[in-house]
């Protein structure tokens, strides 16, 4: 029987890539990421009833993160498509806190 060594297996390595507050603009994310068979997770927040009534944000906003190996795919993807070009901000930052 063969033993696996987990050793060499990097976990936990999620950039929060990219926030979205405009739910069409999500949507089309996600169809691209799964058409492109890119893993990712969201982070959802909740704004501020200040920030939503000063500088008219949205309700919520939603944070892609993606696997590191697979940054660059999504970027491609994301300059393939210049309209969600100016409906994404753009964060590129280490997950800080695990999930799991």
């Amino acid at each position: 029987m063969k033993e696996f060594s987990f050793s060499n297996v990097k976990i936990h390595n999620e950039i929060e890539l990219f926030a979205v507050s405009d739910l069409k603009a999500k949507r089309l994310l996600e169809h691209l990421f799964l058409e492109n068979r890119i893993s990712y997770f969201e982070k959802w927040e909740e704004i501020s009833f200040f920030r939503r009534f000063f500088w008219g944000a949205e309700k919520s906003r939603c944070t892609f993160c993606i696997n590191e190996m697979q940054v660059e795919k999504a970027l491609r993807i994301l300059e393939e498509h210049p309209e969600l070009r100016e409906r994404v901000e753009m964060i590129k930052k280490r997950v800080e806190r695990t999930y799991f």
